[in-house]
C-alpha cells in the first residue's frame, strides 16, 4: 500500500467464490471487519468498488459499518502513513484504558513487538510486557527475545512465564490441526487470565493483524489469537478485554510502522514465526521427541537459508506412516507423466497424517505426497522449478485428497521413524505465497546435516504454493 493506488494487497482472496468473484477479490484491502459482513475494497479496471461477502453471503452493508468504512477506504486508496496511524492509535488507547495497567503479550515476532511498542507510546509504565514460554519456541528463543528486546532502542522489560509442560499436556494425543490450535488457544488465554488476575489488569494487548482474522473468518484455519471475531467474548470467558492495535494492518504495514518506531531491521524484517510456535510444524501427534528433533532441524534449516532472504523458511516434522489410498502407484504414474520420466525413476509415498490446505476457497485437511526420483533425475529436476511446479499442480488437480507435494532431497536407509520437511516461500502479504527456488545444492547440504539426527531418515523439499497449501503445515 505504501506506493499508493496501484499497490493493493490480496487480502480478500480466500473469501471469494469460483470464477469472476474470486478475480474481483484478488486485489483488495480490508475496510470493515464486522463479523457478519467483512468489507473489502477492490481495484477493478482502475476504479474502486466494494465487496462485503463471505462464501454465499450477499448482505447489504450495515449502516454501523459506514463510519469505519470511510476512514479505512481513505487509507486503502491513499496509502498507509505510520505517523498518522500512530497518532490516532495512541490517542485511542489512552482514551480506552484510562490510566489502568495493561498487559502486552509478547512473542518476539514483529507483530507482537510492534503492537507492544505502539501501546507503550500510549501507556508508558502502565504497560506490562509478558512473554509466555510455551515450550514450542525455537531453542533458546525465550531468553534471547527477552535479552534483545531489553536493549536500546526497544528497552522493554519483559517477564517470562514458563509454561511448556501445560501446553504439551493440553495437546497430548491430539492429531488434528484445528483441535491442536484450539487447545493451544485455550491454554494460552488461561495463562494470560492468571497473569491478568495477578496484576489486576483489565486489558491485554496482542499483535493480531488482518490476515489472522481473515483466515479464521474465511474458514482457512483458527488463529490462536482470534477471539471476538469468531464470537468468543474474552471478558466473559477469561475476565479481560482484548486490545488489538494492528488488527487492520497487513505485514508490510506492520514492518513500516516498526521502522517508524526505530525498531532495528533485524526485528522489523524478522521472518514470521507462528503464535503456536512449533506446534503447527509438528504434524500429527505432538511428543517431546518430535519437538526436540524439530528444534534441531529448525536451527539447521534457518542457518542454511538465512543468506537468501526468503520471506519465510523453516522445517516441519512428520512420522513415516503411509496411507494406501489414493494408490501410491497411481500417483507415481501421474508424477511420471508430469515430469516425462519412465516409471522406474519415480516413486511416491502418501503420508498418513493430514495437513492443512485450501481447495475451492475452503479449508481442507489433505494428504502429503512425497515424491522420490532416481538420483540422476533428482540432480536434474531439483534445479528445474517450472517442472516441479507442473508436478505439484498435476498431482493436486487429479487427486482431491492430496493437499501437498514434496520432493525427496536425501534419505538415510535404516534411519529413524521421522521425516523433515523444508519449506521456503516468497510473498508480499502472506495471503498468497510462491515456493522459493532454493538451490538444489543448498537443499542437499541442509539434508546432510539434518540426517545426522538418528530419529530422521528422510528430508523433503515442499514444492506447494499457497494456495493450495497454507504457509504453515497446520
Amino acid at each position: 500500500m505504501d506506493s499508493g493506488r496501484d499497490r493493493l494487497i490480496e487480502a480478500g482472496f480466500w473469501l471469494g467464490q469460483e470464477g469472476k468473484s474470486r478475480e474481483v477479490l484478488a486485489d483488495s484491502r480490508t475496510v470493515s471487519r464486522e463479523v457478519e459482513n467483512p468489507t473489502f475494497i477492490s481495484k477493478i479496471r482502475g476504479d474502486y468498488g466494494l465487496i462485503w461477502a463471505i462464501g454465499e453471503r450477499r448482505n447489504k452493508l450495515p449502516e454501523s459499518s459506514l463510519a469505519k468504512m470511510g476512514e479505512r477506504l481513505s487509507v486503502a486508496v491513499q496509502g498507509f502513513h505510520p505517523s498518522s496511524f500512530l497518532s490516532e492509535e495512541t490517542a485511542r488507547l489512552r482514551e480506552l484504558t484510562q490510566g489502568k495497567k495493561v498487559i502486552s503479550a509478547v512473542s518476539g515476532g514483529v507483530d507482537s513487538t510492534v503492537a507492544t511498542l505502539v501501546a507503550r507510546e500510549a501507556l508508558g509504565d502502565n504497560l506490562l510486557p509478558i512473554m509466555i514460554d510455551t515450550g514450542l519456541l525455537r531453542s533458546g528463543e525465550p531468553e534471547q527475545v527477552k535479552e534483545r528486546l531489553s536493549r536500546s532502542p526497544t528497552s522493554l522489560k519483559i517477564r517470562l512465564v514458563h509454561a511448556g509442560g501445560k501446553f504439551l499436556a493440553s495437546v497430548k494425543g491430539e492429531t488434528t490441526a484445528e483441535e491442536k490450535r484450539k487447545k493451544f488457544r485455550e491454554t494460552f488465554y488461561q495463562i494470560l487470565k492468571e497473569e491478568a488476575g495477578r496484576e489486576g489488569c483489565e486489558y491485554i494487548v496482542q499483535g493480531t493483524i488482518a490476515p489472522d482474522w481473515i483466515e479464521t473468518q474465511g474458514g482457512i484455519k483458527t488463529q490462536h489469537n482470534i477471539l471476538e471475531q469468531v464470537g468468543i467474548d474474552p471478558a466473559t470467558t477469561y475476565g479481560f478485554k482484548i486490545i488489538e492495535p494492528l488488527a487492520d494492518l497487513y505485514k508490510d504495514q506492520v514492518r513500516s510502522l516498526g521502522r517508524h518506531l526505530n525498531l532495528p531491521r533485524e526485528l522489523s524484517e524478522r521472518q514470521p514465526f507462528p503464535g503456536p510456535g512449533l506446534l503447527v510444524r509438528c504434524i500429527g501427534n505432538v511428543t517431546k521427541e518430535k519437538v526436540r528433533v524439530l528444534k534441531e532441524a529448525t536451527k539447521t534449516v534457518e542457518a542454511g537459508l538465512s543468506p537468501f532472504n526468503y520471506e519465510q523458511y523453516f522445517a516441519a516434522v512428520i512420522e513415516n506412516r503411509f496411507a494406501k489410498d489414493p494408490s501410491p502407484k497411481t500417483v507415481s504414474e501421474t508424477a511420471c507423466e508430469a515430469l516425462g520420466l519412465p516409471k522406474s525413476e519415480v516413486h511416491v509415498d502418501i503420508f498418513e497424517d493430514r495437513i492443512t490446505g485450501v481447495k475451492g476457497d475452503q479449508r481442507c485437511y489433505g494428504l502429503l505426497a512425497g515424491v522420490k526420483l532416481s538420483e540422476e533425475s533428482s540432480e536434474t529436476y531439483g534445479w528445474l522449478q517450472d517442472r516441479l511446479r507442473q508436478l505439484q499442480t498435476k498431482i493436486v488437480e487429479i487427486f482431491p485428497d492430496i493437499t501437498r507435494v514434496a520432493l525427496l532431497v536425501k534419505e538415510r536407509r535404516g534411519g529413524g521413524p521421522l521425516s523433515i520437511l523444508v519449506r521456503a516461500v516468497s510473498t508480499r502479504d502472506f495471503m498468497t505465497a510462491a515456493v522459493s527456488p532454493v538451490p538444489w545444492k543448498i537443499l542437499k547440504d541442509i539434508s546432510k546435516q539434518v540426517l545426522k539426527e538418528e530419529s530422521v531418515s528422510r528430508v523433503y523439499y515442499d514444492i506447494t504454493p499457497k494456495p493450495p497449501g497454507t504457509i504453515e503445515f497446520e
